[in-house]
Protein backbone atom coordinates (compact mmCIF):
# COMPACT_ATOMS: atom_id res chain seq x y z
CA UNK A 1 0.00 0.00 0.00
CA UNK A 2 2.98 2.16 0.19
CA UNK A 3 2.23 5.08 -2.14
CA UNK A 4 4.84 8.03 -3.52
CA UNK A 5 4.56 11.28 -1.65
CA UNK A 6 3.32 12.73 -4.64
CA UNK A 7 0.54 10.14 -5.68
CA UNK A 8 -0.33 11.00 -2.05
CA UNK A 9 -0.38 15.02 -2.45
CA UNK A 10 -2.14 14.66 -5.82
CA UNK A 11 -4.81 12.65 -4.02
CA UNK A 12 -4.98 15.53 -1.50
CA UNK A 13 -5.58 17.47 -4.29
CA UNK A 14 -8.07 15.60 -5.84
CA UNK A 15 -10.25 16.01 -3.06
CA UNK A 16 -9.80 19.50 -2.36
CA UNK A 17 -11.07 20.31 -6.03
CA UNK A 18 -14.03 17.51 -5.50
CA UNK A 19 -14.88 19.04 -2.61
CA UNK A 20 -14.83 22.80 -3.41
CA UNK A 21 -17.28 21.52 -6.69
CA UNK A 22 -19.83 19.87 -4.33
CA UNK A 23 -20.08 22.20 -2.14
CA UNK A 24 -21.56 24.69 -4.82
CA UNK A 25 -24.23 23.03 -4.27
CA UNK A 26 -26.61 20.66 -1.71
CA UNK A 27 -27.68 18.04 -4.21
CA UNK A 28 -26.48 16.75 -7.66
CA UNK A 29 -29.43 15.59 -9.33
CA UNK A 30 -29.62 12.64 -12.17
CA UNK A 31 -32.11 11.14 -13.40
CA UNK A 32 -31.36 7.65 -12.90
CA UNK A 33 -34.30 6.45 -15.21
CA UNK A 34 -32.51 8.34 -18.38
CA UNK A 35 -29.47 7.99 -18.03
CA UNK A 36 -27.65 5.86 -21.10
CA UNK A 37 -24.89 3.14 -20.43
CA UNK A 38 -22.82 4.91 -22.35
CA UNK A 39 -23.58 8.22 -21.00
CA UNK A 40 -20.88 10.59 -19.42
CA UNK A 41 -21.84 11.02 -15.61
CA UNK A 42 -20.01 14.52 -14.75
CA UNK A 43 -21.24 14.21 -11.01
CA UNK A 44 -20.42 10.66 -10.40
CA UNK A 45 -17.13 9.16 -9.55
CA UNK A 46 -15.39 5.12 -9.97
CA UNK A 47 -15.15 3.17 -7.44
CA UNK A 48 -14.33 -0.40 -8.41
CA UNK A 49 -15.29 0.22 -11.63
CA UNK A 50 -18.71 1.41 -11.23
CA UNK A 51 -20.44 4.94 -11.37
CA UNK A 52 -21.73 6.20 -8.28
CA UNK A 53 -23.50 9.73 -8.32
CA UNK A 54 -21.97 11.78 -5.61
CA UNK A 55 -24.04 14.07 -2.87
CA UNK A 56 -24.10 16.09 -0.53
CA UNK A 57 -26.27 15.26 2.45
CA UNK A 58 -25.45 17.20 5.34
CA UNK A 59 -23.23 18.20 8.20
CA UNK A 60 -23.45 16.00 11.25
CA UNK A 61 -24.94 17.64 14.13
CA UNK A 62 -22.61 16.58 16.91
CA UNK A 63 -21.08 18.90 19.23
CA UNK A 64 -17.26 18.36 17.42
CA UNK A 65 -14.11 19.20 18.48
CA UNK A 66 -12.17 22.17 16.65
CA UNK A 67 -11.54 19.32 14.26
CA UNK A 68 -14.13 16.93 13.50
CA UNK A 69 -13.20 13.31 13.18
CA UNK A 70 -15.46 10.57 12.77
CA UNK A 71 -14.47 7.02 13.37
CA UNK A 72 -16.97 4.79 12.23
CA UNK A 73 -20.28 4.62 11.07
CA UNK A 74 -23.31 2.17 10.43
CA UNK A 75 -27.05 2.26 9.69
CA UNK A 76 -29.77 1.00 11.42
CA UNK A 77 -31.89 0.22 8.31
CA UNK A 78 -35.29 -0.62 9.82
CA UNK A 79 -35.24 3.19 10.87
CA UNK A 80 -32.44 4.60 8.60
CA UNK A 81 -30.84 6.19 11.70
CA UNK A 82 -26.97 6.43 11.12
CA UNK A 83 -24.81 5.71 13.98
CA UNK A 84 -21.59 7.42 14.11
CA UNK A 85 -18.13 7.54 16.58
CA UNK A 86 -17.03 10.86 16.93
CA UNK A 87 -14.38 13.06 19.26
CA UNK A 88 -16.28 15.18 21.33
CA UNK A 89 -15.06 19.35 22.36
CA UNK A 90 -11.94 19.06 24.96
CA UNK A 91 -13.93 20.15 27.81
CA UNK A 92 -16.06 17.29 27.73
CA UNK A 93 -15.73 14.89 30.18
CA UNK A 94 -15.71 11.71 27.90
CA UNK A 95 -13.01 11.07 24.95
CA UNK A 96 -15.38 9.18 22.46
CA UNK A 97 -19.07 9.34 22.17
CA UNK A 98 -21.34 7.92 19.67
CA UNK A 99 -24.06 10.04 18.20
CA UNK A 100 -26.92 8.88 15.64
CA UNK A 101 -29.06 11.18 12.75
CA UNK A 102 -31.87 10.09 10.59
CA UNK A 103 -31.15 10.14 7.52
CA UNK A 104 -33.99 11.59 6.12
CA UNK A 105 -34.26 14.02 8.46
CA UNK A 106 -31.56 15.19 9.91
CA UNK A 107 -33.34 17.55 12.43
CA UNK A 108 -33.98 13.73 14.04
CA UNK A 109 -30.49 13.45 15.77
CA UNK A 110 -28.65 13.30 19.18
CA UNK A 111 -25.50 12.38 21.21
CA UNK A 112 -25.98 8.62 23.27
CA UNK A 113 -25.34 9.21 26.73
CA UNK A 114 -26.32 8.51 30.10
CA UNK A 115 -25.62 8.95 34.32
CA UNK A 116 -21.91 8.22 33.65
CA UNK A 117 -18.52 8.41 31.18
CA UNK A 118 -19.02 5.62 28.95
CA UNK A 119 -16.56 6.67 26.17
CA UNK A 120 -18.65 4.79 23.59
CA UNK A 121 -16.61 4.01 20.63
CA UNK A 122 -16.50 0.85 18.57
CA UNK A 123 -20.26 -0.40 17.80
CA UNK A 124 -22.65 -2.58 15.55
CA UNK A 125 -25.79 -3.13 14.98
CA UNK A 126 -27.64 -6.30 14.97
CA UNK A 127 -30.05 -5.67 12.27
CA UNK A 128 -32.70 -8.34 13.30
CA UNK A 129 -32.93 -7.20 16.89
CA UNK A 130 -32.71 -3.35 16.09
CA UNK A 131 -29.99 -2.97 18.62
CA UNK A 132 -26.92 -1.15 18.71
CA UNK A 133 -23.92 -2.86 20.90
CA UNK A 134 -21.90 -0.37 22.41
CA UNK A 135 -18.49 -0.61 23.68
CA UNK A 136 -16.25 1.62 25.63
CA UNK A 137 -14.11 2.10 28.81
CA UNK A 138 -16.82 0.11 31.31
CA UNK A 139 -17.96 -3.14 29.28
CA UNK A 140 -20.74 -4.09 26.87
CA UNK A 141 -23.96 -1.44 26.62
CA UNK A 142 -27.24 -1.73 23.87
CA UNK A 143 -29.30 1.10 23.21
CA UNK A 144 -32.39 -0.09 20.79
CA UNK A 145 -34.70 1.28 18.19
CA UNK A 146 -36.77 3.48 19.96
CA UNK A 147 -34.52 4.11 23.34
CA UNK A 148 -31.13 5.82 23.48
CA UNK A 149 -31.11 5.18 27.20
CA UNK A 150 -27.79 2.71 27.37
CA UNK A 151 -28.47 -0.54 29.12
CA UNK A 152 -25.70 -2.84 30.86
CA UNK A 153 -25.03 -6.10 28.26
CA UNK A 154 -21.79 -7.31 29.97
CA UNK A 155 -18.04 -7.29 30.84
CA UNK A 156 -18.49 -4.70 33.23
CA UNK A 157 -15.28 -2.71 33.97
CA UNK A 158 -13.63 -4.14 30.41
CA UNK A 159 -12.46 -1.55 28.02
CA UNK A 160 -14.30 -2.91 24.83
CA UNK A 161 -11.54 -1.92 22.00
CA UNK A 162 -13.91 -3.43 18.76
CA UNK A 163 -18.03 -5.13 18.74
CA UNK A 164 -19.05 -7.03 15.59
CA UNK A 165 -22.00 -8.56 15.05
CA UNK A 166 -22.31 -11.05 12.77
CA UNK A 167 -25.46 -14.09 14.32
CA UNK A 168 -23.20 -14.03 17.35
CA UNK A 169 -21.05 -11.42 19.14
CA UNK A 170 -17.61 -11.11 18.45
CA UNK A 171 -15.52 -8.13 20.53
CA UNK A 172 -11.93 -7.06 21.77
CA UNK A 173 -10.87 -5.81 24.86
CA UNK A 174 -7.87 -3.85 25.70
CA UNK A 175 -4.41 -5.80 26.79
CA UNK A 176 -5.49 -9.16 25.85
CA UNK A 177 -4.62 -10.87 22.43
CA UNK A 178 -7.30 -12.59 20.33
CA UNK A 179 -10.91 -12.36 19.40
CA UNK A 180 -13.59 -12.98 22.09
CA UNK A 181 -16.71 -14.91 20.69
CA UNK A 182 -20.17 -15.16 23.06
CA UNK A 183 -22.88 -17.62 22.41
CA UNK A 184 -25.57 -17.82 24.55
CA UNK A 185 -23.79 -17.11 27.72
CA UNK A 186 -20.83 -18.88 26.34
CA UNK A 187 -17.82 -17.47 25.03
CA UNK A 188 -14.62 -18.52 23.22
CA UNK A 189 -11.56 -16.89 22.35
CA UNK A 190 -10.19 -16.69 18.47
CA UNK A 191 -6.63 -15.87 17.21
CA UNK A 192 -5.59 -16.21 20.68
CA UNK A 193 -1.90 -15.54 20.10
CA UNK A 194 -2.57 -12.08 18.17
CA UNK A 195 -3.28 -8.76 19.28
CA UNK A 196 -5.96 -6.91 17.01
CA UNK A 197 -6.07 -3.28 16.34
CA UNK A 198 -9.00 -3.64 14.66
CA UNK A 199 -11.84 -6.29 12.76
CA UNK A 200 -14.78 -7.49 10.52
CA UNK A 201 -15.95 -10.85 9.55
CA UNK A 202 -17.01 -10.90 5.29
CA UNK A 203 -19.94 -12.99 3.77
CA UNK A 204 -17.52 -16.34 4.64
CA UNK A 205 -17.36 -15.96 8.39
CA UNK A 206 -13.68 -15.36 7.42
CA UNK A 207 -11.66 -12.50 9.64
CA UNK A 208 -10.19 -9.67 8.31
CA UNK A 209 -7.73 -7.88 11.10
CA UNK A 210 -5.42 -5.29 11.23
CA UNK A 211 -2.96 -5.63 13.69
CA UNK A 212 0.78 -3.71 14.71
CA UNK A 213 2.20 -5.18 11.64
CA UNK A 214 -0.63 -5.34 8.55
CA UNK A 215 -3.92 -6.31 7.00
CA UNK A 216 -4.46 -9.45 7.52
CA UNK A 217 -7.66 -12.38 6.74
CA UNK A 218 -7.79 -15.65 8.67
CA UNK A 219 -9.85 -18.18 7.00
CA UNK A 220 -12.53 -20.06 9.14
CA UNK A 221 -10.79 -23.08 7.87
CA UNK A 222 -8.22 -23.63 10.45
CA UNK A 223 -5.74 -25.65 8.12
CA UNK A 224 -4.83 -22.50 6.53
CA UNK A 225 -2.72 -20.22 7.36
CA UNK A 226 -3.55 -16.52 7.70
CA UNK A 227 -2.57 -14.19 4.70
CA UNK A 228 -1.27 -10.93 5.22
CA UNK A 229 -2.86 -8.41 2.60
CA UNK A 230 -0.84 -5.53 3.47
CA UNK A 231 2.17 -3.88 5.57
CA UNK A 232 0.35 -0.88 5.96
CA UNK A 233 -0.52 -0.70 10.05
CA UNK A 234 -2.51 3.09 9.56
CA UNK A 235 -5.66 1.81 7.58
CA UNK A 236 -8.44 4.02 9.15
CA UNK A 237 -10.79 1.44 9.31
CA UNK A 238 -12.90 -1.47 8.07
CA UNK A 239 -16.60 -1.99 6.70
CA UNK A 240 -18.40 -4.65 5.44
CA UNK A 241 -21.57 -4.18 2.41
CA UNK A 242 -24.88 -5.59 2.11
CA UNK A 243 -23.33 -8.49 0.04
CA UNK A 244 -20.34 -9.50 2.71
CA UNK A 245 -17.05 -7.82 0.94
CA UNK A 246 -14.73 -6.05 3.13
CA UNK A 247 -13.47 -2.69 2.67
CA UNK A 248 -10.70 -0.87 4.07
CA UNK A 249 -9.52 2.67 3.79
CA UNK A 250 -6.76 5.03 4.27
CA UNK A 251 -5.25 8.41 3.49
CA UNK A 252 -4.71 7.32 -0.49
CA UNK A 253 -7.82 5.50 -1.20
CA UNK A 254 -10.46 2.81 -0.97
CA UNK A 255 -9.76 -0.83 -0.61
CA UNK A 256 -11.31 -3.81 -1.11
CA UNK A 257 -10.60 -7.27 0.05
CA UNK A 258 -11.25 -10.09 -2.83
CA UNK A 259 -11.31 -13.73 -1.43
CA UNK A 260 -9.41 -15.90 -4.03
CA UNK A 261 -11.30 -19.32 -5.12
CA UNK A 262 -8.06 -20.32 -3.78
CA UNK A 263 -7.61 -18.65 -0.35
CA UNK A 264 -4.50 -18.41 -0.25
CA UNK A 265 -4.76 -15.67 -3.35
CA UNK A 266 -6.92 -13.37 -1.67
CA UNK A 267 -5.53 -9.83 -2.70
CA UNK A 268 -6.32 -6.32 -1.46
CA UNK A 269 -6.67 -4.02 -4.12
CA UNK A 270 -7.51 0.08 -4.37
CA UNK A 271 -10.52 0.78 -5.99
CA UNK A 272 -11.31 4.46 -5.30
CA UNK A 273 -8.48 7.30 -4.68
CA UNK A 274 -11.44 8.75 -2.46
CA UNK A 275 -9.81 9.11 1.02
CA UNK A 276 -13.14 9.02 3.72
CA UNK A 277 -12.38 9.32 7.38
CA UNK A 278 -15.64 6.89 7.84
CA UNK A 279 -17.68 4.56 5.71
CA UNK A 280 -20.46 2.55 5.72
CA UNK A 281 -23.18 0.94 3.36
CA UNK A 282 -26.80 1.63 3.33
CA UNK A 283 -30.24 -0.88 2.65
CA UNK A 284 -29.24 -0.45 -0.80
CA UNK A 285 -25.38 -0.53 -0.83
CA UNK A 286 -25.45 2.51 -1.23
CA UNK A 287 -21.47 4.71 0.32
CA UNK A 288 -22.12 6.78 3.04
CA UNK A 289 -19.20 8.25 3.71
CA UNK A 290 -17.79 11.70 5.94
CA UNK A 291 -14.83 13.92 5.29
CA UNK A 292 -14.64 16.29 8.59
CA UNK A 293 -18.00 17.01 9.70
CA UNK A 294 -19.76 16.40 6.29
CA UNK A 295 -21.95 13.28 5.60
CA UNK A 296 -22.08 12.60 1.55
CA UNK A 297 -23.47 9.66 -0.31
CA UNK A 298 -22.89 8.02 -3.37
CA UNK A 299 -25.35 5.96 -5.23
CA UNK A 300 -24.98 3.72 -8.50
CA UNK A 301 -25.87 4.63 -11.81
CA UNK A 302 -26.50 2.60 -14.57
CA UNK A 303 -23.49 3.89 -17.09
CA UNK A 304 -19.90 2.99 -16.35
CA UNK A 305 -19.05 6.58 -18.13
CA UNK A 306 -17.39 8.80 -15.61
CA UNK A 307 -14.60 10.54 -13.02
CA UNK A 308 -12.49 7.63 -12.25
CA UNK A 309 -9.63 4.86 -13.49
Amino acid sequence: MGRALTVVIATLMLQVLWGSAFSSRRTNIVDLAEMDDNEYCHSCVKIDNICYNHTDLFELPAPFDENPVVKRMGIMKATNVLYYTFEPTFSDKEYSKVGFVLLNNPKYSGVISGWQSFNFGPFDINQKEKKVYLGGSDGIWTVNSTSHIPTFFGWKANHITNVVVKNYMYFTTSGHNGIIKYVGGHYAVQLVDIRINNFVLDIGHNIVYLNDTGLYISFRSKNLKDIRLSTERFIRDLTVDIKGAVYAWHVDGIYKVTVGNVLSQSTLKRVSNLAPDAMTFDQSNNIIYSIGKNLYKLTKVATGSCFGS
